[in-house]
């Protein structure tokens, strides 16, 4: 049901390049106690923040020791990394994967959909999710998350840019969530943002115009006055609403 990473040829010249830069400053900072390097995220995925400067680009890092002053052999390489556009880097010690499927199954699932291995074993290939602990930790994440949007909405209240951003942003945090839930129902996780959320509209019978939407204007692709946006945000929270309610309706058959 997942589909797991493709090859360094199907990446930017960009991205190659940083990737490369990556890879070699991590080898001379860790030489022989670096075990894997794996490119994954939405730079994996051939996503990129439409039109903005941010942090985008992920990797994660396994180590035979990742204490505090092993780390620090990579401090000096931060300011290069930030700018470009590399995202703080995920810093595991070898056996952690395995040992934490049971309460982190989302964040290693939306690694395992889109992925390079630049260097080392590949660690992700052979992970396989227990179902109810996926239930889980969509429950939580869903249900958690939802509280901090209606508290968000309180302090952004016609603020249409403010709301609009705030949806945006929670789509991608979110994601995590909508792969989780499409592998419930045993569906195929697309890799690309836009086909996942049209799969997970399809099955959870969800407003897929809705989803587009928000996208479209979060986007700067389309402008709403602030009582649109306010509405869109409303119905936004009602569909995820909805999510969660059906992720609560599979406990007893997991």
């Amino acid at each position: 049901m997942i589909q797991h990473g493709g090859k360094m040829e199907h990446l930017s010249e960009r991205l190659k390049s940083t990737s490369d830069m990556f890879l070699a400053q991590v080898r001379e900072a860790f030489g022989e106690n670096l075990v894997t390097v794996v490119l994954y995220g939405a730079a994996a995925r051939g996503e990129s923040p439409a039109g903005k400067k941010i942090p985008y680009i992920n990797y994660l890092v396994v180590i035979q020791d990742n204490s505090p002053s092993e780390l620090a052999r990579c401090a000096r390489f931060m300011n290069t990394w930030r700018k470009h556009l590399i995202v703080t880097p995920l810093f595991l010690r070898n056996g952690f994967i395995s040992r934490s499927l049971d309460t982190f199954p989302l964040e290693f699932m939306d690694m395992q959909a889109a992925y390079h291995v630049l260097y080392g074993e590949d660690v992700l290939a052979d992970i396989v999710f227990s179902r109810r602990h996926v239930r889980s930790q969509c429950e939580r994440e869903l249900k958690g998350k939802l509280l901090h949007l209606r508290a968000e909405y309180l302090t952004l209240r016609k603020d249409k840019k403010g709301l609009m951003d705030l949806a945006y942003r929670s789509l991608a945090t979110f994601r995590l969530v909508f792969a989780g839930a499409l592998y419930l129902k045993e569906i195929d996780i697309p890799k690309e943002t836009g086909a996942l959320l049209g799969a997970l509209n399809m099955t959870f019978e969800l407003d897929d115009l809705l989803f587009k939407r928000l996208r479209a204007v979060a986007g700067g692709e389309v402008t709403v006055s602030e009582r649109e946006a306010d509405k869109l945000f409303d119905l936004y929270v009602e569909e995820l609403d909805k999510l969660s309610l059906a992720i609560d309706a599979m406990a007893p058959e997991l």
